[in-house]
């Protein structure tokens, strides 16, 4: 199947696309975020060093709490309080940073989700405008609000939300775990071997809801586009009696959101309770190894 099935909005209703296919909208995805996120680059390197100091403020507190009980508390039975003072007043600190970075970040991570929304809305509507006549007769004005409105939607809950939690977990994992390999490196080895299944489930999640999500676009899409063109129709439909065909049809295409967003909800019913599994199992195989 040739790639050109996918440049510009060619292909866009389709979910069967191949592996080449896939990369090159991946590789397509990529450059667009270059662009949109080039001039927020200092931006992006002060929330890098707010997210990386902020998490291991937060992964420091386990270790002060250990070193106050190892050593804390055996010099405050020889009537030496420094250590156990010292562990407490650095906890405060470390809490203290931790809690104000974070509350840093969100602003920053915000501003720059925001920023970069803007950016990618004037685009489309300015591009949207410079396209032809013969273009605009033949993709409707409700597929162009649908992707000014659900698709920008669904953009502004990954920005808002969506990577923050990712690039938040992987630095704490990551610092958990050289905490962990420091302390006893057996229970780092079966962290570690914890990855594969992990791995393995993460793909099994990502191949499978490409598919979904891109199905739920089209159904969303099809959705807006039949109500949007009902409206501005809407004295066509009434001087040729077309309601109850189009709510006929409006229902179909109900049932179809409806059913899809069902599939993504059961997906992630399996890949929930399973990253749970994971984590619940190598807690208990470091607990027995250690």
């Amino acid at each position: 199947m040739s790639t050109t099935n996918v440049l510009g909005v060619e292909g866009e209703e389709r979910n069967d696309l191949n592996a080449a296919e896939s990369r090159q909208v991946r590789r397509r995805s990529l450059r667009l975020l270059g662009s949109l996120m080039q001039p927020l680059r200092m931006r992006l390197v002060l929330t890098a060093i707010v997210v990386v100091v902020s998490t291991a403020a937060q992964v420091a507190g386990p270790a002060i709490i250990a070193f106050g009980i190892d050593n804390g508390l055996p010099a405050l039975m020889k009537q030496d309080w420094f250590p156990l003072a010292a562990a407490g007043i650095a906890y405060l600190f470390t809490g203290i940073i931790g809690a104000v970075l974070i509350a840093w970040y969100t602003v920053l991570s915000a501003r720059i989700s925001q920023a970069i929304l803007i950016d990618l809305r004037k685009r489309v509507f300015l591009h949207t405008q410079r396209l032809s006549l013969e273009f605009h007769e033949s993709y409707t004005s409700g597929r162009i609000i649908s992707r000014q409105t659900s698709d920008l939607d669904s953009i502004r809950e990954l920005l808002d939300s969506g990577i923050n939690q990712l690039v938040q977990g992987f630095l704490y994992m990551l610092f958990i775990g050289i905490a962990l390999f420091s302390i006893d490196w057996l229970s780092g080895v079966v962290l570690l071997a914890s990855l594969v299944p992990l791995y393995v489930l993460t793909r099994w999640f990502q191949k499978r809801s490409q598919v979904l999500f891109r199905i739920s676009r089209v159904a969303s899409a099809k959705l807006i586009v039949h109500f949007v063109e009902t409206m501005t129709g809407i004295r066509a439909v009434k001087a040729f009696r077309k309601e109850k065909r189009n709510e006929k049809e409006f229902g179909g295409l109900v049932e179809e959101y409806r059913d899809v967003n069902a599939r993504v909800i059961q997906l992630f019913g399996i890949f929930d309770p399973g990253l749970v599994m994971i984590g619940n199992v190598t807690v208990g195989v470091v607990l027995l190894v250690g």
